[in-house]
């Protein structure tokens, strides 16, 4: 993938010629490599900067690797394809999961072969109730669809700033973008089972709960609110949130805001806006991904936006 990107004012690329001119991330972590190869060495990374998260991509080389990472909030990696080949800290990892640092980290890696990496820093995850303790990486197990769904997130948001970058320098869409991304991440580090702690919690609360969502988000139908922001207003974590939707409305948190959002953009195209305008919707609320947002709306009007205002104008 990283053959795809290219240098623009929001994404940054370093590709290393040869070991003696390999660079680590610094600003991801103080690390020490030592090659196990030196033929075919193609080291490469990309840097993203958003608001208050980073991401990086990286093609990495057979090494050991001694590094401490550093994050005030945490640190999640995980490999875009299914052929990554680590071991940390005496562990294999499993391609179906991620690895969650909190604070300073310290880790001992080896790769036995070059691995294509993800790394998502955020600088604050309070309220969103992730596992792990601070100082320590832990492997967490999630689902190939999760996965799946977090590595396109993550390829979009690299694409869009390649491609893109001025969209990344309007507030409101990285906003958004880092909302997709978090959103992403907690459906990834929940449990086998969102419904497992609905049968030990009173369903009334959680129906309470919902409903208060409901309320809050029919008033504020004209604003993008994000899921920290809606835990904050109830008192709740992301993840107590997002179990309540589960349990009640049979949709993970993500899922639900984001069809209430398809509902609305619909009721603006009915009203027939000029097809310049339609892009302006999408963005307003909270679709970023143009081509994403024409395939959702599809999938559940079984038409196109462009033919909803189309047919708006003929009425």
């Amino acid at each position: 993938m990283l053959d795809q990107l290219v240098s623009s004012r929001v994404l940054t690329i370093s590709r290393s010629p040869d070991i003696d001119h390999f660079r680590s991330i610094e600003s991801l972590a103080d690390a020490r490599s030592i090659p196990l190869a030196r033929k075919d060495f193609q080291a490469c990374f990309a840097t993203v900067a958003l608001r208050s998260c980073t991401i990086y991509l990286q093609r990495t080389f057979p090494r050991i690797l001694e590094a401490r990472y550093h994050s005030t909030g945490a640190i999640v990696a995980f490999g875009m394809d299914d052929a990554l080949s680590l071991i940390i800290n005496g562990a294999d990892i499993r391609s179906a999961s991620l690895l969650l640092a909190k604070g300073d980290a310290v880790c001992d890696v080896v790769e036995p072969w070059a691995n294509l990496v993800a790394f998502a820093k955020f600088e604050a995850i309070d309220g969103r109730d992730w596992p792990g303790e601070a100082g320590h990486v832990q492997q967490i197990t999630t689902r190939p669809a999760e996965l799946a769904a977090l590595r396109s997130v993550t390829r979009d948001i690299l694409l869009l700033a390649s491609n893109s970058p001025d969209l990344l320098q309007q507030p409101q869409v990285v906003d958004q973008v880092e909302e997709s991304l978090l959103q992403a991440v907690d459906v990834a580090l929940q449990g086998p089972s969102q419904l497992g702690d609905a049968g030990r919690v009173d369903l009334s609360q959680y129906l309470q709960l919902v409903r208060k969502l409901d309320e809050f988000l029919q008033s504020s139908a004209a604003k993008v609110i994000y899921s920290a922001d809606l835990a904050r207003e109830f008192g709740v974590s992301v993840r107590t949130l997002n179990n309540a939707v589960v349990a009640i409305r049979g949709l993970s948190m993500h899922r639900y805001t984001r069809l209430r959002r398809l509902w609305n953009v619909r009721q603006q195209l009915v009203q027939g806006p000029s097809a310049a305008q339609m892009k302006a919707v999408a963005l307003a609320n909270g679709f970023w991904h143009m081509g994403e947002f024409r395939s959702l709306y599809r999938d559940l009007f079984g038409e196109t936006p462009h033919q909803t205002l189309e047919a708006a104008r003929r009425q």
